[in-house]
C-alpha cells in the first residue's frame, strides 16, 4: 500500500504542476492587464490636460499678437503656460513609453487580446507587432 500510496503523490504534484503553469500565466497576464487599464486611463487624462495647456497657450499667443504689446505680465504668462505644456507633453510621453513597456511584458505563449472599453486607443499587441 505505501508504494500505491507514492504512486498517487506523484501523481497529484504533477497534475497540480500541470495546473500551476497556466494559472501562473493567467495570473500574470491579468496584471498586466490590470496595469495596462491604468496606464492608458492616465495616459487619456493627460493627453487631455495637454490639450487644454496647449489651447491656453495658443488662447495668450493670440491675444499678444493680436495687441502687438508685450507687457512683462503677458511675456511671464506666455513663459508659464509654455513651462506648463512642456511639462504635461512630457508626462503622456513618460505615460505612453509605460504602456508600451507593459504591453511588451507580457508572456509570448499567451494571446493577449484586452477589451478595454476606456482605452480604444490604445495599440494591440498585434499591431505593435506588425508595425515593428
Amino acid at each position: 500500500m505505501d508504494f500505491g500510496n507514492i504512486v498517487l503523490a506523484i501523481i497529484g504534484f504533477s497534475t497540480s504542476f500541470l495546473f500551476c503553469v497556466p494559472i501562473k500565466r493567467w495570473q500574470r497576464k491579468q496584471v498586466a492587464a490590470e496595469k495596462l487599464k491604468i496606464v492608458s486611463e492616465a495616459l487619456e487624462a493627460a493627453e487631455e490636460r495637454a490639450v487644454r495647456f496647449q489651447e491656453r497657450h495658443d488662447t495668450i499667443l493670440s491675444q499678444i499678437c493680436a495687441s502687438y504689446l508685450t507687457n512683462t505680465e503677458v511675456v511671464e504668462a506666455l513663459a508659464g503656460a509654455r513651462a506648463t505644456m512642456s511639462q504635461a507633453l512630457d508626462f503622456a510621453v513618460e505615460l505612453r513609453e509605460i504602456q508600451f513597456r507593459i504591453i511588451a511584458s507580457f508572456p509570448d505563449a499567451i494571446d493577449v487580446l484586452l477589451d478595454l472599453d476606456t482605452s480604444k486607443h490604445t495599440p494591440s499587441r498585434s499591431a505593435l507587432m506588425n508595425c515593428s
